[in-house]
């Protein structure tokens, strides 16, 4: 019998008077829509799961995997019990997604995973552990649970440092201890946040493993950090790295990156606050969070989808991550992001940034000088729009992407350009970033080798 305990209730309304705060009551709304289409995409999953199995075909976005949409349903649902006892309609929301949760959570499915690979058990029994740290515990489960594992050293294949910080922050949410424990600074060091991210040259998933590394080793926001690196390195980094993903309209990674802010306890910079405000806007007109391969699968046609399929398919993990970065943020130890105004009717746009000749046209600014793309990305229209003052903020933001075209083309003379426009506009911030240094040495390298080469 599985009993539901009431939740926690924190009171952040009367807690967080600041206008920061004020000026962003719009994250409520998007954590309940995210707790929403969670709910929705493990019921579709399930129904799918039990009916008619359909072979997979590469002319169709994957089907959603129910182990999948669950354990990352139950994590959000984890993210939000502090707000609970607030809000109505996000209390009845987050009840309806414990509902559809629990029974795919303890069932056949995962007890079959925790007999079969008893080395990955905690990772298979996640939901169920996220379910009870949430107030739906369940004694009966949880002694199955201690009987695998038991006190034992985790078995199985070789983990890598990224997956033991998981293991370890899983165990001590099974232990209760979690609150009052932080991430091991020896295994912390040893992950991607340990050492200087190649921002001009990292992959999706090097991205990816730096943003789970930030979850867990903070607890979604819940707890205090020791990083092996200063908090600003890492921060500029993540800016850079943020600035790649929404140049490529990867709306699902740059969710995850901005969470960097609010599970380190920081304040939103200028550029997190752009990316923040990119993100909301598409959410707005789509009503929904395209996911990365939604506007391609979505120019389709004949894919035998209803268009409710196609966006839980494509889109359910970005509006998941934006649930649980808006429920962080709304933590009272985070600090929201704040709303970034659009300049009201003007085209004028800051020097060297979008420049305007007369009639209106455009005469070489910062974003004319740009490597081209094959499309233009959402930030480009919503950075014109800004005032001169708030572009003149964002000039970092070109910059990173400038160098990270410039490197993914392999155009040396592009790496040059980008680094003599950052002198141009005497940015400070961006010269003491990872883009420019690593600009710069690449630059040097292949200085070295062409040296190398014209002595023999």
């Amino acid at each position: 019998m599985i009993e539901a305990v009431s939740m926690p209730v924190v009171r952040t309304a009367a807690r967080r008077t600041a206008a920061a705060f004020r000026c962003r009551d719009d994250l409520p709304g998007r954590v309940r829509l995210a707790l929403r289409l969670a709910r929705r995409t493990v019921e579709v999953a399930t129904a799918e799961a039990t009916a008619t199995p359909q072979e997979a075909s590469p002319r169709r976005p994957p089907a959603l995997v129910v182990g999948k949409v669950v354990g990352e349903g139950a994590m959000l649902l984890r993210a939000v019990t502090f707000l609970r006892g607030d809000d109505a309609e996000l209390d009845a929301e987050a009840q309806a997604l414990a509902e559809a949760l629990l029974p795919q959570a303890r069932g056949d499915r995962v007890i079959e995973r925790l007999c079969n690979d008893a080395g990955r058990a905690l990772e298979h029994a996640s939901a169920h552990l996220f379910l009870g740290d949430a107030g739906y515990r369940d004694e009966g489960f949880e002694r199955l649970l201690d009987g695998i594992v038991g006190g034992a050293a985790p078995r199985g294949g070789e983990r890598l440092p990224n997956h033991r910080l998981e293991h370890e922050w899983l165990e001590q949410i099974r232990g209760r201890r979690v609150d009052a424990t932080r991430a091991g600074e020896v295994l912390l060091a040893e992950t991607c946040l340990g050492w200087p991210l190649d921002v001009l040259g990292c992959s999706t998933l090097d991205l990816y493993l730096f943003t789970h590394v930030v979850m867990y080793a903070s607890d979604m926001g819940r707890r205090a950090v020791w990083l092996p690196r200063p908090t600003a390195a890492l921060l500029r980094e993540a800016e850079a790295a943020l600035a790649a993903a929404l140049d490529a309209d990867n709306f699902d990674l740059a969710a995850e990156l901005l969470w960097t802010w609010p599970m380190l306890r920081q304040a939103w910079s200028p550029t997190a606050a752009f990316a923040f405000d990119v993100l909301a806007r598409a959410q707005d007109e789509h009503g929904f969070l395209p996911g990365p391969d939604h506007a391609r699968w979505a120019a389709e046609p004949g894919l035998g989808l209803s268009a409710e399929d196609l966006m839980l398919r494509t889109s359910y993990h970005a509006n998941v991550v934006m649930g649980i970065l808006c429920a962080t943020a709304l933590h009272p130890r985070s600090v929201p992001p704040p709303v970034v105004a659009m300049a009201a009717g003007s085209t004028a746009s800051a020097v060297l940034l979008v420049s305007v000749g007369e009639g209106g046209g455009r005469r070489g600014g910062l974003l004319d000088r740009l490597p081209r793309k094959s499309f233009m990305p959402r930030w480009q229209p919503a950075f014109e729009a800004l005032d001169e003052q708030r572009q003149e903020a964002l000039s970092s933001w070109c910059l990173n992407i400038w160098f990270r075209r410039a490197a993914a083309g392999n155009d040396l003379e592009q790496l040059r350009e980008a680094l003599a426009a950052m002198l141009e506009l005497d940015d400070v911030e961006a010269a003491d970033g990872p883009s420019a240094h690593q600009a710069l040495a690449r630059l040097q390298r292949a200085m070295a080798v062409a040296r190398g080469f014209t002595s023999q």
